[in-house]
């Protein structure tokens, strides 16, 4: 029997390896915090990632993430030394608490660095600064820059009234000189757009991610119309299908196959294809690529979905917000009631479209 090739598959892979966090942001996507255990074990990392190495060629690289990879201590350091066994990059999303000072800072990076960790993210804004301060990530960043990592990263969510800003933050941490290993290199333009990097060899790449925040997860409920940006998004459809669905996809701390890491998707029903720990990795990539709805985000968009559902079936979808990226329209498609069922009863109006995409990217 021919085996037909997946059209959908992930070259990254995103763990979330716990929802527990040391803080509570408020535009946290993923609603990480102190109160919340779920965590994943070292048996279900090894079980998770073995699978991982199996079917996926190639598997470029591992991000482990949470909530707090940290926390898992040993843990995390064995599961990335299995990634390095393989000859996968794997990269650590920390909100670097642990740097409570320059040797606790150094510490840590050694251990990372030991395990075998190739790129380390720090994320710092104005919604982690009640929790860490800019003083632990300084000890954190300057601890890093000379440990051989492929890079670091600093990760910073910001709008019109951060007061950490993309520019504030080149004053603090980068250097003038492009050469310069601690360079801040930034990820995106002003439009939005991500932005070519060039490694220059034997050297630590240094980058600024300089997104802009967005309304998902927790922030739903805590943020402010004036924290958001306020410029023209422009035309979301415009853009395209989603570059992240399935892709770039996540496991979460429950042990849960999901659609992306864009924001907290764990039980969602369309885009949590299922637990690794009770059903094969092999059929839940081939459910998430089969699944008629993850096709239509991944070849349509969301806001293509949403343009089309709000001009032919008007009264049974509801967008109340003002969308600004995919994700925040993605949010509101799976994870509304209304909206779901709109999708269901109207899939087949997309069928065709969708096979004969998928027939020309076979």
């Amino acid at each position: 029997t021919a085996i037909v090739p997946r059209v959908f598959e992930p070259a990254t892979v995103t763990v979330l390896t716990t929802s527990r966090c040391t803080a509570a942001c408020a535009h946290c996507n993923m609603n990480s915090g102190p109160a919340r255990k779920e965590t994943l074990t070292y048996a279900q990392l090894e079980h998770i990632l073995l699978q991982l190495f199996a079917e996926i060629k190639p598997l470029h690289v591992v991000v482990f993430a949470g909530g707090e990879p940290t926390l898992l201590g040993e843990d995390l350091y064995k599961a990335i030394a299995l990634c390095k066994q393989h000859g996968t990059v794997t990269r650590v999303v920390t909100n670097a608490f642990w740097a409570t000072s320059k040797e606790a800072a150094e510490k840590k990076v050694a251990e990372l660095r030991r395990a075998g960790l190739d790129e380390l993210n720090l994320s710092t804004d104005d919604y982690h600064l009640p929790y860490i301060s800019l003083q632990r990530l300084r000890y954190a960043w300057e601890a890093a820059q000379n440990a051989g990592f492929l890079a670091v990263v600093l990760a910073n969510c910001a709008g019109p009234q951060s007061w950490l800003s993309p520019e504030r933050v080149e004053q603090i941490f980068g250097q003038p000189d492009p050469t310069d290993t601690g360079h801040l290199h930034r990820r995106f333009d002003d439009q939005g757009t991500a932005l070519t990097q060039i490694r220059i060899p034997g050297k630590t790449m240094a980058v600024l991610s300089n997104a802009s925040v967005q309304r998902l997860g927790r922030g739903l409920q805590t943020m402010r119309d004036e924290d958001l940006p306020t410029g023209d998004a422009g035309d979301l459809t415009e853009h395209g299908g989603c570059p992240w669905a399935v892709r770039s996809a996540a496991i979460s701390p429950k042990g849960h196959l999901l659609s992306c890491c864009g924001f907290e998707l764990e039980d969602n029903p369309i885009l949590d294809y299922g637990d690794i720990n009770s059903r094969p990795l092999s059929e839940l990539l081939d459910q998430a690529d089969g699944d008629l709805i993850t096709n239509m985000i991944a070849i349509f968009g969301p806001a293509k979905i949403k343009q089309i559902l709000e001009q032919y079936w008007p009264d049974e979808v509801s967008f109340p917000r003002r969308y600004r990226t995919y994700c925040e329209v993605c949010n509101d498609l799976v994870h509304d009631r209304k909206n779901r069922e709109a999708m269901y009863r109207h899939q087949g109006a997309f069928v065709s479209s969708v096979m004969a995409v998928r027939d020309r990217l076979t």
